[in-house]
C-alpha cells in the first residue's frame, strides 16, 4: 500500500479538529515568510557544518529535515544520495527549497507542515535533523525517537536559551537536550559560544547548543 504524502495526511488531520493549530501555524509561517523574503536577518545558505561533519561517512538512507528552511541541508543530503523529506511552516522556505533542488537536479519531498501534525512513522528514518527550530526537539522527544530507525542519527542545533539571537527561537537550556534524549547514545554534545550559522550579533558569535545522538540498535 502506497504511503500518502505527509502534506495530504497533515491536511486530513487539520480538517478533523486542528483549526486552532492551523491558525497558529499560519501566523508562524507568515513570520518566517518575512524572514526568508527580507534582509533583516541574515539567512544561512550553506549546509550546516555539524551536518557536514556528522554525515560524511554515513551511508545514504531516509532523512527527515524538521524546519527545513531554504533547504540548505536537505539539498546537500539529496545530492549525496539521501532520500529526503523536509517540512517547514513557511511557504516561502518551501518555495526556495524547491528552487534550490531544481537548480541542481535534486529530488526532495518538501511539505508545508508542523512536525506535530505529521504522521508518527515508527522506525522510518535513518537521520533526523532538527536545526534552529526553537524547542521543537524537546517538545517532541518521544515522537522523534520513535521515528528513528535503530541505529538512526539525530542532529539538533540551536541557540542557547540565554542567547535570544533569532526571532521566535526559545533556545535550549544548559544540558536540556542531554536530559531530554537520555534514551539515545550521545555521540557529540556542545554548549558554547561559536561562530553561529544563525546570528544577529556583530561578530556572528553566540551561545549555541549542539547534539548528535544515535538510537540503540
Amino acid at each position: 500500500m502506497k504511503t500518502p504524502p505527509l502534506l495530504v495526511l497533515s491536511l486530513l488531520a487539520l480538517t478533523s479538529g486542528f483549526s486552532t493549530a492551523f491558525a497558529q501555524t499560519r501566523q508562524t509561517g507568515a513570520r518566517w515568510d518575512e524572514i526568508y523574503q527580507g534582509s533583516a536577518v541574515k539567512v544561512p545558505v550553506n549546509p550546516s557544518t555539524l551536518v557536514l561533519e556528522t554525515t560524511t561517512n554515513l551511508p545514504p538512507g531516509l532523512a527527515l529535515d524538521i524546519g527545513m528552511g531554504n533547504g540548505r541541508n536537505a539539498v546537500y543530503l539529496a545530492r549525496k544520495g539521501w532520500k529526503v523529506t523536509g517540512i517547514d511552516v513557511s511557504r516561502e522556505a518551501i518555495k526556495q527549497t524547491q528552487a534550490a533542488a531544481a537548480k541542481v537536479g535534486a529530488s526532495i519531498e518538501a511539505n508545508v507542515a508542523r512536525f506535530e501534525d505529521i504522521p508518527p512513522y515508527r522506525g522510518r528514518y535513518d537521520l533526523i535533523l532538527c536545526m534552529y527550530v526553537s524547542s521543537v526537539a524537546t517538545k517532541n522527544v518521544a515522537k522523534i525517537i520513535d521515528m528513528l530507525k535503530p541505529g538512526g542519527i539525530l542532529i539538533v542545533e540551536g541557540p542557547h536559551a540565554d542567547a535570544r539571537v533569532i526571532p521566535g527561537q526559545d533556545g535550549y537550556k544548559t544540558n536540556e537536550l542531554l536530559r531530554a534524549f537520555g534514551r539515545l547514545r550521545v555521540l557529540r554534545y556542545e554548549d558554547r559560544t561559536i561562530q553561529a550559522e544563525w546570528s544577529t550579533t556583530a561578530d556572528g558569535r553566540s551561545p549555541t547548543v549542539r547534539l548528535v545522538a544515535q538510537k540503540q540498535k
